[in-house]
């Protein structure tokens, strides 16, 4: 396989030689707790007490009892104007109730605009004055704003038609198309002058989507998703914008943001735009933000999550994942219904709840230590993402709302996301095979991720939206010996979310369709693979046919795994119904034949995991079981845990997931190392010596971490330095 051989190196030798923030090289643990202390001083031994090591200081507030005491802290909520909440609340909702009563653009003017000249001195000078008190005081962070967006969440509001976000689009829309005659083509619209050229709101679209679909017609987003493109953007920039201020003051403490959304066609949530203009985040960890944050942000960036509540089986399990997916601390949110310390109370005692939690500081935080600087290792297998289809999908999962869909909350969106779905099902059957995966961006992938990185997989999981550029990086990709998998719909639309009459990729899966266009699910024939306590496979396209590929299997006689080989590499086309694995998983062996498929499909490619978790009796797979790898300079770690579907008991309970039950009991275990090595079981410090394997009993809501000496070559198989002789 010629795909740049030694890139992945290279790559880890660069993040090996970078260095984590100041204050960064420990895993914090933060306060984040509602109402005043009765007093400051002994609050903050408490939290010292419980092994919290910061607390957060909301702009404006004194920061010197945190300095006097040695206490860490960080800035939070510096720019009120990135959401609408509290006191702001008022002007969302007014344009809310206006526009979706009247369908009246003037409602759909941000407040403030970020694309208005006028509000940006004034911005630079609130958020100077916010941050001067703080930098000689050393704060661990500075966050620009909780639960921030273009909006509200990630509701759907058509923000922003004002008019400096409409010149400013102009602008963009003629270095996108460099003349109105292209733009008219791709939008099929008329517009005589660029100043007369203007986006479609949400109802237009749908409008316009509705006429199409009864006259027979293809779909045609791209005035509506090109202006949410630009949307993007604009709120990318405008955070860059505030870091680029407070760097004037503070060139070291790193600047982010907390309270993240999924990725989403609404609010300014292009993951892939955010993780390019901050230095920190804490993500609701909603439709795999937080794996998509991962792929994406530099090592050592600090990723935070929140743990709410007082269930402290399900608040270890939380902390221990988060730790070993690259947390370098967490939040606790703290509040009358739940408080750690009795904060107004004489002597501010400690509660259950804070001895709980201060349980699990003590098992975690020593390790999470012991695990800073080390890199986690990846199987090379990159997984799309795809800020168009996830515009495209809005589209098509709101179709059913018809002119209800302004109530397409965020909340529903966590719930309902056929995309989303789909998007983590392909991501758990690769967790469950015991093997890792990156996210790649549209635009990595344009630029050339896929061979620079080393890839040997790529995933499409829904990618219906795929602009030229990626298709042909794809293509190479394949030639040059990659495997990509994709499945239903794979890219029948361009980058602007416009119909195209046949799949830009469907040569290189070698096929043919007689219809393209979207379905809520598969409308084909069903079929086994193995025992029928396993669930059935699904065609979900029946207009697929073969040209110049072969059918692994068919049902009803339409191809369902379809293979072509291109080059030195390999296309595969998953014509199933990919949406349930996430839910068959969690009731073994329910999903078990979808794990199968991918691991000889991935096997097939070179792929297969170093580590490998069994049965300690049957030798037969664990199901739902993660194993994640890292590499330090001298010794690496293996960490094998419980996979749960951590929404499976909240947001998607709804969507018909069953809860966790079934993986919530004592598993007797044996873990088959890829080599004998002596091994030192982390938590315990138990040492075994030359071993293959390790048997343990894996409980459902913390890890067994192994850390051995890294493999040393031969003296005579290393490479000899230039102008050396023997």
């Amino acid at each position: 396989m010629s795909l740049r051989k030694g890139a992945f190196a290279l790559l880890f030798a660069a993040a090996a030689a970078a260095q984590p923030p100041r204050g960064w090289n420990d895993y914090h643990i933060i306060m984040w707790s509602t109402g005043e202390p009765r007093d400051r001083s002994l609050w903050i031994d408490r939290l010292r007490e419980l092994s919290f090591t910061a607390e957060q200081c909301t702009r404006g507030c004194d920061a010197t009892p945190y300095v006097a005491k040695g206490f860490g802290f960080y800035v939070e909520n510096l720019v009120s104007e990135l959401a609408f909440l509290h006191s702001r609340r008022p002007l969302y909702d007014a344009d809310w109730q206006g526009y979706t009563s009247s369908r009246d653009k003037k409602y759909l003017i941000r407040k403030p605009c970020l694309n208005d000249p006028a509000y940006w001195p004034a911005a630079r000078t609130d958020v100077l004055r916010w941050v001067q008190p703080y930098p000689a005081l050393r704060p661990l962070l500075y966050d620009l704003r909780d639960e921030l967006s273009i909006g509200s969440y990630a509701n759907p509001m058509d923000y922003c038609f004002g008019p400096h976000t409409l010149a400013a689009f102009r602008e963009w829309l003629k270095s996108q198309y460099g003349s109105l005659e292209a733009l008219n083509r791709e939008w099929e619209t008329s517009f005589s002058s660029w100043e007369a050229a203007a986006p479609m709101t949400t109802y237009e679209i749908k409008d316009r989507e509705r006429a199409a679909l009864a006259a027979g017609r293809l779909e045609n987003y791209a005035p509506w998703a090109d202006h949410r493109a630009f949307m993007d953007l604009t709120f990318a920039q405008a955070l860059d914008r505030f870091r680029g201020y407070i760097r004037e003051l503070d060139s070291v403490t790193p600047v982010g943001i907390e309270g993240t959304q999924m990725p989403s066609a609404w609010g300014g949530y292009d993951l892939w735009r955010l993780s390019q203009v901050v230095d920190w985040v804490e993500p609701y960890d909603i439709a795999s933000s937080h794996e998509i944050f991962r792929s994406f942000l530099p090592p050592d960036t600090p990723v935070l999550g929140t743990v709410f509540g007082s269930d402290m089986p399900r608040i270890r399990r939380e902390l221990w994942w988060r730790m070993l997916h690259g947390d370098r601390g967490v939040i606790v949110w703290d509040d009358e219904e739940s408080r750690s310390i009795q904060k107004t109370q004489e002597g501010l005692p400690i509660t259950a709840r804070g001895r709980g939690l201060a349980e699990i500081f003590a098992e975690l935080r020593p390790v999470a230590r012991r695990m800073t600087g080390l890199r986690r290792l990846d199987d090379r297998i990159a997984v799309h993402y795809s800020q168009a289809s996830i515009r495209a999908h809005w589209m098509f999962d709101s179709r059913e709302d018809l002119d209800t869909w302004p109530r397409r909350f965020s909340s529903y969106e966590a719930t309902y996301s056929r995309y989303a779905r789909v998007r983590d099902s392909f991501l758990r059957v690769i967790e469950d095979l015991g093997l890792q995966y990156n996210f790649v961006s549209y635009e990595q992938i344009e630029n050339g991720e896929l061979a620079g990185g080393g890839y040997r997989v790529l995933l499409l999981p829904q990618s219906v939206a795929i602009s030229e550029k990626e298709a042909a990086a794809i293509e190479a990709f394949v030639q040059a010996g990659g495997t990509v998998i994709a499945d239903n719909m794979a890219a029948t639309m361009n980058e602007r979310c416009r119909r195209l009459a046949r799949g830009r990729l469907d040569p290189l899966f070698g096929i043919s369709r007689s219809a393209v266009g979207w379905r809520a699910g598969p409308a084909g024939a069903s079929f086994h693979i193995g025992s029928t306590s396993q669930a059935p496979f699904e065609i979900f396209e029946p207009e697929i046919s073969l040209t110049t590929s072969a059918a692994r299997y068919t049902a009803g006689g339409v191809p369902a795994v379809i293979e072509h080989r291109v080059g030195a590499g390999r296309a595969v086309y998953l014509n199933l119904d990919m949406h349930h694995y996430g839910r068959y998983r969690l009731t073994p062996p329910r999903g078990d034949a979808y794990r199968d498929l991918f691991a000889a499909l991935l096997r097939e490619s070179g792929i297969e995991p170093a580590i490998r978790v069994v049965d300690a009796a049957t030798g037969a797979p664990v199901p739902c079981v993660e194993v994640l790898r890292y590499k330090g300079p001298t010794s690496e770690s293996i960490a094998v845990m419980r996979n749960p579907e951590f929404g499976a008991t909240g947001y998607l309970k709804e969507a018909g997931y069953p809860d966790n039950s079934a993986l919530e009991q004592p598993a007797r275990i044996r873990v088959l190392l890829d080599r004998v090595s002596p091994l030192t079981e982390v938590r315990t410090g138990r040492f075994h010596t030359a071993t293959s394997f390790l048997e343990a009993t894996l409980d459902p809501w913390s890890p067994v971490i192994l850390r051995r000496a890294t493999t040393v070559e031969p003296r005579s198989s290393r490479p000899r330095p230039p102008g050396r002789r023997r």
